[in-house]
């Protein structure tokens, strides 16, 4: 009877010990995962610059992604409500790493010209909404 006893103490020990060690291996692993900085909204001028640069062959001058390539491509329009939804943190991993056939451009953009381009994405939707209350009027 102490003999098991004494082997359910020893299972529980080892479980115990197998647990802990293993949420310490996860919670050294996700803090090894780079997190992205807290994205700032950068100059929308200079951003304006960039956008027209690397930007609009895709997503074309307005963002609207109407040109043959962002066609080809699905280029987001980048003044539709799920753009606008996306938090500027959102937009500064998606310019950094790429998504589907966005291409990544941390290579080549700091942060903070990613966070200029989303200054200027967002006068982009500033700009959209604004025409469309107008039309609505």
């Amino acid at each position: 009877m102490q003999r098991e006893t004494a082997k359910k103490s020893v299972i529980k020990i080892v479980m115990g010990a197998a647990i802990l060690l293993f949420c310490g291996i996860a919670a050294q692993r996700a803090s090894a995962i780079p997190q992205p900085a807290a994205a700032q909204t950068g100059n929308a001028g200079e951003g304006q610059k960039l956008f027209e640069q690397k930007c609009a062959t895709c997503h074309g001058p307005d963002g609207s992604g109407n040109t043959p390539i962002g066609k080809a491509v699905g280029a987001k329009d980048l003044r539709s409500s799920e753009a606008l939804k996306m938090s500027d943190t959102e937009i500064f991993t998606q310019i950094d790493k790429g998504k589907g056939n966005m291409p990544p451009f941390g290579d080549s953009l700091d942060k903070a010209k990613i966070n200029d381009l989303i200054g200027y994405v967002r006068e982009l939707g500033k700009k959209q909404a604004s025409t469309t209350s107008k039309k609505s009027n």
